[in-house]
């Protein structure tokens, strides 16, 4: 019986031991839950930030002011530790997962090719226009529309004019005198109004006036002009027709004013049309033009071609590239590294180690998906080429310090990752750092009310709360993606006179709360 109650006691000690244990570790985990520095693994969360706005910090999980879950930030990640942190830090899955892409930042030069449009047209000095010096009818046309073909020597038509018919009876005259000079000049008139030698000759020799005067086409090429028709009076004035060789033509290039300083005699360039997709044709710039056309603001620049298979036709549309002369050498990264703002142009530089940072560069001239950049960035830095967004909008939402000069590299204590000397003459002083506000960065009441523009829709007028919703699109400027959104507004906002539905751009500051309030909506015209 002793034995039982002893085994009882025990059993009852026990488990009361098994229970103090467990409500000790219970209420020390429900107090670090509730504390600042939660344990997650070996990693301890530093703060809580608010995904759209990195001011917004808080000690524990929760939501933001604007309704979403509060993301962590653990020790080392944050950009308040110590001095003001110059780069972000990715986790390496992370940039696995979004596929992030990097290139080296090159030295070499660059040419900018001329695109622009081109025209073929007919090769002006392969063209002849038919007028008769003097008056008369048609008789016998034997070309019957534009278009048509003909030969060098092939008859065209007939004519009869009185003034021709004169014009042999003077000169049947003047052979009979025998006076050379007389008979010459004679001759000359007989050719100005168009008669042909062979009928001269036939005139000569038969010495019998011809009442119709054949008319011959003076080169081979299609009629591109028929004004008249059988039977039909003419005048010196009248342009009977027009024939064009087509043996070569002439592409008609459009360069804009803006190029001008590009284009050189004897450029190169490479020409594609529709009709024969795949096709490159090869010329170079035969002719600058010396004048501007004052509608278009362009530069007619001439190619000429060999059109001896006849495919080139006259009035087909070209695309056309003109190489532009070559650039000093300079630095070049990768097209898609290049981030444009509107306001400013940057990259993300890969720094290694997961980190990466922001730059500010000056770019120039673009070619076969390089650029140039004028300034910013030194030949063998690595540059983000692909995930650059993704990476932009974090170090915007960590604070990181954008690099507005190159960096130089030097050794430090880890050798896989370079060292950065910053300019930090505009950095916040110990002082500074310990009056700012969460975000690290010293309180400053005019940034504060600093506005902020964007562009959106109104899809509601909430009247009562004093509030609107609008679909507005992406903010770069605060890293905020496009979205729809409650907005609460300044008094000085008459929520009568906002156009519901319409396009509008507005403008708002984040108040004492982190809460952004629009102060005005203008319609977008």
């Amino acid at each position: 019986m002793i034995k039982r109650i002893g085994i009882f006691a025990l059993t009852l000690l026990a488990g009361a031991a098994i229970g103090y244990g467990a409500g000790v570790f219970n209420s020390r985990s429900v107090d670090a839950g509730s504390g600042g520095e939660t344990s997650v693994g070996e990693r301890k969360v530093a703060f809580w930030k608010a995904p759209m706005d990195p001011n917004f910090r808080s000690d524990k999980p929760g939501k933001s002011p604007m309704g979403m879950d509060l993301i962590p930030v653990y020790e080392g990640d944050d950009a308040d530790s110590g001095a003001q942190a110059s780069s972000v830090r990715i986790d390496p899955s992370v940039v696995n997962n979004i596929g992030v892409r990097t290139a080296m930042v090159e030295k070499g030069a660059l040419r900018r090719p001329i695109h622009t449009v081109g025209r073929i047209v007919y090769d002006e000095e392969k063209v002849a226009n038919i007028h008769l010096r003097s008056s008369g009818w048609i008789e016998r046309l034997t070309v019957r529309s534009e278009g048509e073909a003909v030969e060098k020597g092939d008859l065209l038509f007939e004519v009869y004019s009185p003034d021709l018919v004169n014009a042999q009876a003077e000169f049947l005259q003047t052979a009979r005198s025998g006076n050379a000079t007389i008979i010459n000049a004679s001759k000359d008139r007989l050719r100005a109004l168009y008669i042909s030698e062979d009928q001269i000759r036939k005139l000569e020799k038969t010495r019998r006036i011809t009442q119709y005067v054949k008319v011959y086409a003076p080169i081979s090429g299609v009629v591109t002009a028929l004004n008249v028709a059988d039977g039909q009076f003419f005048k010196p004035d009248t342009e009977i027709m027009a024939l064009a060789d087509l043996s070569t033509v002439w592409l008609m290039s459009d360069v804009f004013e803006t190029d001008a300083d590009q284009l050189r005699l004897g450029a190169s360039l490479a020409v594609q049309s529709k009709f024969e997709p795949g096709t490159r044709l090869a010329g170079t710039v035969d002719y600058i033009y010396p004048d501007l056309d004052p509608v278009t603001r362009t530069i007619p620049v001439r190619t000429v071609f060999d059109n001896a298979a006849a495919k080139l036709k006259p009035g087909m549309f070209m695309t056309v590239e003109i190489e532009g002369p070559e650039r000093p050498a300079g630095v070049i990264i990768p097209r898609q590294a290049l981030i444009r703002t509107g306001r400013e142009e940057r990259v993300i530089l890969a720094l290694g180690a997961g980190r990466f940072q922001p730059a500010a560069v000056t770019s120039g001239v673009e070619s076969d998906g390089k650029i140039e950049i004028l300034s910013g960035l030194n030949p063998g830095e690595t540059v983000v080429v692909s995930g650059q967004f993704l990476i932009d909008s974090e170090s915007s939402f960590a604070g990181a310090t954008l690099r507005m000069q190159p960096a130089e590299h030097d050794h430090g204590e880890d050798m896989n990752m370079p060292v950065i000397k910053e300019d930090t003459s505009d950095a916040p002083r110990k002082e500074e750092i310990q009056g700012s506000d969460h975000s690290g960065h010293a309180a400053d009441p005019e940034n504060e009310m600093s506005l902020v523009n964007g562009f959106g829709v109104i899809k509601k007028v909430k009247a009562p709360e004093k509030t609107i919703t609008i679909e507005h699109d992406a903010i770069p400027e605060i890293g905020w993606p496009a979205m729809t959104m409650d907005f609460p507004v300044a008094g000085t906002v008459d929520l009568a006179t906002i156009p519901t539905g319409e396009r509008i751009t507005f403008a708002m500051s984040q108040g004492e709360d982190r809460t952004f309030v629009i102060h005005s909506v203008e319609a977008i015209q």
